[in-house]
């Protein structure tokens, strides 16, 4: 995995090369993938297999990251922008003062993040690149359903739990004690219509994964595969179809369920990450410095406790706390994302 890593890099750092891999890549696997994601788009929200089945790699993107989740094709969608955004865009919520090593390669010399906070560790880490906060990524999705069925499906569900298990990583393996958890599901869901659980599309692959969760009599989704541009579409219908949403770890998703107006509460669990390699531990354990570590743990330590309570309400401090790290103040208006990527 490091020479693969070694070799991405390499390439990125250098435009021929990497302009050359992307046209291979979309020659090669264009056709298929575009049909793919076409069907999945009309797939039912509760085919969760075959939503997050594998996609061949076949970018609209250059830069690999920005392909993923559907965040670069939905903010170009908003903005009006049909071009490449010849910038790196953070796949997410980043804690702590980690910037993924691929950021230091790429040659385009932007980069897009959520949060003014985020621009300062950006701009501190790399500061011969320019760090611009567009607010959470969540805001620039349309719901995949029309009015009409968006309507019909909420009043078939009524009120609704959404529930987001901790998620495995590529490479890594999530553990907890799936039963107490299914456990305190059930203690809240006597106040709901349906539960939903939105598993991620690895371990929605896993044979079984979501066998115990049917039994309990909850309906699974999942957003869909991290190559499929309408993920961020599909999970922002998700959390619009929800009235309370739950996890067992904060994540991204957190900050898009507080800035959707939905409540969300954390569930503290011990979460078990295991490699399925020593070098895929390897690699993981060198993407943070000791500090960045004990940041990151220190912030979702915060969270998890802001979090900690179930209730049916945001109070302030959640909002404020969750506008400062997702940058809610930071959204861009149609104009500006095309005067910026355009």
């Amino acid at each position: 995995m490091a020479v693969k890593d070694n070799l991405k890099r390499f390439i990125a750092r250098h435009g021929f090369l990497e302009k050359a891999m992307f046209q291979y890549y979309r020659l090669r696997n264009a056709a298929a993938f575009e049909k793919e994601v076409n069907h999945r788009a009309a797939c039912s929200l509760f085919d969760y297999t075959r939503l997050a089945a594998d996609l061949p790699y076949a970018p609209h993107e250059r830069v690999i990251d920005n392909n993923l989740y559907g965040y670069a094709e939905a903010l170009k969608r908003y903005g009006g922008v049909s071009k490449d955004l010849k910038a790196y865009m953070e796949h997410g919520l980043f804690l702590g003062g980690i910037v993924h090593k691929d950021q230091f390669n790429w040659h385009y010399p932007k980069m897009i993040c959520m949060s003014l906070e985020r621009v300062n560790i950006l701009q501190k880490a790399l500061p011969e690149k320019q760090a611009i906060a567009v607010g959470p990524y969540i805001h620039y999705a349309e719901n995949l359903l029309n009015a009409k069925a968006f309507k019909a499906l909420k009043k078939r569900l009524g009120k609704v739990l959404l529930v987001f298990p901790f998620h495995s990583m590529k490479g890594v393996q999530a553990g907890f004690e799936e039963d107490k958890l299914i456990q305190e599901i059930g203690r809240i869901a006597k106040d709901y219509d349906s539960v939903l659980i939105s598993l991620y599309f690895l371990d929605a692959q896993v044979e079984g994964r979501a066998r115990a969760y049917l039994e309990a009599g909850f309906k699974v989704v999942t957003a869909g595969h991290k190559f499929d541009p309408n993920f961020i579409q599909r999970q922002r219908t998700h959390i619009e179809l929800a009235d309370m949403t739950m996890s067992n770890g904060m994540g991204t998703q957190t900050g898009y369920c507080i800035y959707l107006n939905k409540p969300h509460y954390i569930f503290n669990q011990h979460i078990e990450q295991k490699a399925k390699s020593r070098a895929e531990a390897s690699r993981h354990e060198a993407i943070a410095g000791q500090t960045e570590k004990e940041r990151v743990q220190a912030e979702r330590a915060y969270f998890s406790e802001l979090f900690g309570t179930y209730q049916t309400h945001i109070s302030k401090v959640q909002q404020e706390a969750v506008s400062r790290f997702w940058g809610f103040e930071e959204i861009k208006t149609k104009e500006e994302v095309r005067q910026l990527f355009g």
